[in-house]
C-alpha cells in the first residue's frame, strides 16, 4: 500500500512521522496520477479517495472521498472483497 499526494518528499515525511504510517508516501508534485484518476481537477481542486488494484486479477476499483475518514469500513470491505 502506498500514499499519494502532489505534496513534496519533505511534507511526507512530517506526516509519516506525526502519524506513525507504517507505508510509503510517493509524491506526485505534476499531479501526473491525480489527474490520470480524477483525483486533481482542472481548476486544482485535490480530492482523497484510493485506487486499489488486486494483482491476482489487475481489478481496479476507485472511489474519490468527499468526506475523507468517514467511511472507514466501507473501503475496508471493498479492499476485503477484492480479496476473494
Amino acid at each position: 500500500m502506498y500514499g499519494i499526494s502532489p505534496d513534496p518528499p519533505e511534507a511526507h515525511q512530517v506526516v509519516a512521522d506525526q502519524y506513525n504510517l507504517d507505508f510509503e508516501l510517493l509524491t506526485d508534485v505534476q499531479g501526473e496520477f491525480g489527474f490520470t484518476h480524477e483525483f486533481i481537477e482542472e481548476d486544482q481542486t485535490i480530492y482523497r479517495g484510493y485506487l486499489a488494484v488486486n494483482p491476482d486479477s489487475n481489478e481496479l476499483t476507485k472511489e474519490i472521498d468527499y468526506l475523507p475518514g468517514e467511511n472507514v469500513n466501507e473501503v475496508l470491505d471493498v479492499l476485503e472483497s477484492m480479496q476473494d
